[in-house]
């Protein structure tokens, strides 16, 4: 996963930083990536911070933000949530 590489999660497989664990309202996640960790790949755990620009469906791109996630959906684009909107 690089800086600039569009990301697609499901809800249970991420989570904004400045919001609680638990949110009803979140969709999936449609993210392109604007800085990743120098070190996400050297611990073994299961969430990874990074930050984007989040596209949801039908709306315009947001401002900046931190996610967290899961470290399997950043290493496995392809199995996460079917396509997303084109930026």
């Amino acid at each position: 996963m690089r800086v600039g590489d569009l990301i697609n999660a499901e809800r249970a497989d991420y989570r904004r930083s400045s919001a609680p664990a638990h949110q009803d309202t979140m969709g999936d996640l449609h993210l392109r990536v604007t800085h990743m960790p120098m070190d996400a790949g050297a611990f073994d755990t299961e969430w990874l911070t990074v930050r984007g620009i989040e596209k949801p469906a039908g709306q315009p791109e947001q401002p900046e933000a931190v996610f967290v996630i899961r470290r399997s959906v950043l290493l496995d684009p392809e199995s996460a949530t079917p396509r997303g909107p084109l930026w």
